[in-house]
């Protein structure tokens, strides 16, 4: 019979290998080393602590891999698993919101988030103040919250490594930067400070740095649904805590203030925000952090045309993303490359790169991704004169979008698809092009109504809207709908947003983030307001609502389509 107690040594040998391979940038033998350790723990129940907590870290290794899908189902075990520590649950919680976020459970990540949220708060000394002040426990470790292993040595395996699992990336133009490392074991995160250093007078608490992080990885759901004023208060609250509570880490919430204005088509304080976190990220000696900016920054530099300057940062953070085995990242990467060769014409070699990035997608599960890389792939398809694999393309990418609830992604989609078609030349298409590309415009102009800013909203239109309703009127003066470019300028001749009834400018608390993007105190002009009203094209006699409405059913298909509020349900005529 095994003796548990040698089990148990052997279990702690193998652990305390897999970190060190982890930590020299090998996260598969890291991976192998725990799997194991966790064989070999597992049919011993007097170690079923220490079983658990090697599962965290296998489960860690495997999303660090691209393995969301195994890690997911490693972190489910451990959290329904008999005996389980408590205390680990909240970093568990966080780090299986991170890989159900790659794949594109938005609501099951938000609901785990929102427990671990619960968890950590009541954990606080002070229950809602997660500053300094309220820690007064022991300082957890800059790269993890850890729990003892049964058994000799006294070995400790991290649970979780929350703020390096927390940072975002815009939702759109393409696949975009996520956040960088794994999640529960050290080496990829924040460095550990040097021993010289003093420590901290109050260090914060471990339950504190999992507050902190839980709003990070909430503001980065909010931005991947689109959700822009949710993540707009997430993002400026978790930038305000991580500033108080661990200043050393900014660069995780900086880089997901940079992807919000990104996002929402305000080039100049995206970069300017991005560029504070590579700064930040590199001070703090954070290289996935740094790398995951840098693809962040190279999005932009091609959004602005600028290729040249985005070309050397993409290889830059490919040297770091690919020996430190970042699966997600170094597909995006590859994406962004293809995207360039493409620009320059090289057709095949923006196949190759896509196909590249493709193989590491699919095989990481991250759904969302794949479906915005298969836009650019179909843009090639089509450059390449393979019209039906464009179509294909185009079809599962918006089909996808549609079942993960990303209606923007979706208009995105379909406007790019009409774009193409018009590219083609066949003038049988502009009328399928402009069923795609009308709702899909008026859905994407109307976003910009649930910004908060009177600001906000007019770079939106500019950088966002006007783009897509230029393609619109193209496409219907080349199809000779005379009416319907008529009807198009009277809607935008009257899309005067309404302020929202009961609007007020809120006197206190976390404002949006008015003050970090060269916008006025929300208090002095950061009012809601509602989608412009229908425009009445003939009277209404009888009060009944029967009047004609321009544009009605393409608004009506705009709304069911996206699943977006388009226009208000009040009228104006247009006399």
């Amino acid at each position: 019979m095994t003796d548990p107690f040698a089990v148990s040594v052997e279990v702690a040998e193998l652990a305390d290998a897999g970190i060190e391979e982890f930590r020299r940038g090998a996260p598969q033998a890291a991976h192998d080393l725990f799997e194991r350790a966790a064989r070999a723990a597992e049919p011993h129940p007097e170690l079923a602590g220490q079983h658990l907590q090697i599962l965290v870290n296998l489960a860690t290794a495997a999303a660090h891999l691209g393995d969301h899908p195994a890690a997911i189902a490693t972190l489910r075990r451990t959290l329904d698993a008999p005996g389980a520590d408590p205390a680990l649950r909240p970093a568990i919680l966080l780090n299986l919101s991170q890989s159900l976020l790659e794949t594109g459970a938005y609501d099951e990540a938000e609901a785990v988030l929102a427990e671990c949220h619960a968890l950590a708060t009541a954990a606080l000394p002070h229950p809602g103040a997660p500053g300094p002040d309220a820690a007064t426990g022991p300082a957890a470790p800059a790269t993890a919250a850890t729990a003892p292993l049964a058994g000799p040595g006294d070995q400790d395996i991290p649970a979780g490594d929350p703020l390096a699992a927390a940072a975002g990336s815009p939702p759109w133009p393409g696949p975009a930067a996520t956040a960088a490392g794994p999640y529960g074991i050290p080496g990829t995160g924040p460095a550990a400070p040097d021993p010289a250093d003093p420590d901290p007078a109050d260090p914060p608490s471990d339950a504190a740095e999992l507050l902190m992080a839980c709003l990070v990885a909430l503001s980065t759901v909010a931005i991947q649904r689109e959700d822009w004023p949710r993540a707009e208060q997430l993002t400026a609250e978790a930038l305000e805590v991580v500033t108080r509570i661990r200043p050393d880490l900014v660069g995780r919430p900086l880089m997901n203030v940079a992807a919000l204005a990104l996002a929402t088509g305000r080039y100049e304080p995206a970069e300017d925000f991005a560029e504070a976190a590579l700064a930040a990220c590199e001070a703090g000696r954070e290289p996935a952090g740094a790398a995951s900016v840098r693809l962040m920054l190279a999005q932009l530099y091609t959004a602005t045309g600028r290729a040249e300057q985005a070309e050397p940062l993409l290889h830059a953070a490919l040297a770091h993303t690919g020996p430190a085995g970042l699966t997600v990242e170094t597909a995006v990467g590859w994406e962004q490359l293809g995207l360039l060769a493409a620009l320059r014409g090289e057709l095949d070699e923006a196949q190759t790169l896509y196909d590249r990035a493709r193989t590491l997608l699919r095989q990481a599960g991250a759904t969302p991704t794949e479906a915005a890389l298969a836009v650019r792939r179909a843009e090639v398809a089509h450059l390449a004169g393979r019209p039906a694999e464009a179509e294909e393309l185009l079809t599962h990418a918006a089909d996808t979008f549609a079942a993960l609830g990303l209606g923007l992604r979706r208009a995105q989609t379909h406007l790019a698809h009409a774009a193409l078609l018009e590219q083609g030349g066949d003038p049988g298409q502009l009328a399928r092009a402009l069923d795609l590309a009308v709702p899909a415009a008026l859905a994407i102009d109307a976003v910009r109504y649930g910004l908060a800013a009177g600001r906000q909203r007019d770079r939106w239109r500019r950088n966002v809207a006007e783009p897509a309703v230029q393609l619109v009127f193209r496409l219907a003066a080349r199809a000779g709908e005379a009416l319907l470019v008529a009807h198009l300028i009277e809607v935008q001749c009257a899309t005067t947003p309404i302020l929202r009834e009961n609007a007020v400018p809120r006197p206190d608390g976390p404002g949006p983030l008015g003050s970090y993007l060269d916008e006025p105190p929300p208090h002095a002009h950061a009012f809601a307001v509602a989608p412009p009203p229908r425009l009445l094209l003939t009277p209404d006699g009888d009060g009944e609502g029967d009047g004609e409405v321009a544009l009605a059913d393409r608004i009506a298909l705009a709304e069911q389509r996206y699943g977006l509020p388009v226009r208000d349900t009040r009228t104006v005529p247009s006399w």
